[in-house]
């Protein structure tokens, strides 16, 4: 028999041209193990004259900083120059979290009393 008539089998895309291709889930990922934050959005709301939201953030984070009192305020961090932002009355600014890991201690200039602490991990 030299080439006639022995084909081979149909795949299964091609007896089911209506299935979906392989499907693959998700890798599992691990909870409580330690794992650091994502460097996503986060958010310090500042509301009578004190520093409210987020304590620990990602390496390199967006922190939105939003002012719901009439007087400006500035998120500065205590030594160093990691970060210093002003936002005016009634504002709202970002900036950008450390990407070394660490405890930030911050203040505000205008306002002695007030003081928050960023941490990165």
């Amino acid at each position: 028999m030299s080439g006639s008539g022995t084909t081979a089998a149909p795949t299964l895309a091609e007896q089911f041209p209506s299935a979906p291709a392989a499907t693959t889930e998700p890798a599992p990922t691990a909870s409580g193990t330690g794992s650091t934050p994502a460097a996503g959005p986060a958010e310090i709301l500042i509301k009578d004259f004190r520093y409210q939201g987020e304590k620990t953030v990602g390496p390199g984070a967006e922190i939105t900083v939003t002012n719901q009192d009439r007087e400006p305020h500035t998120v500065t961090v205590d030594t160093g120059n990691a970060f210093d932002v002003t936002i005016t009355g009634s504002g709202t600014t970002t900036f950008t979290a450390p990407t070394e890991p660490g405890t930030y201690p911050y203040h505000c200039n205008f306002h002695g009393n007030m003081k928050g602490t960023l941490t990165v991990k």
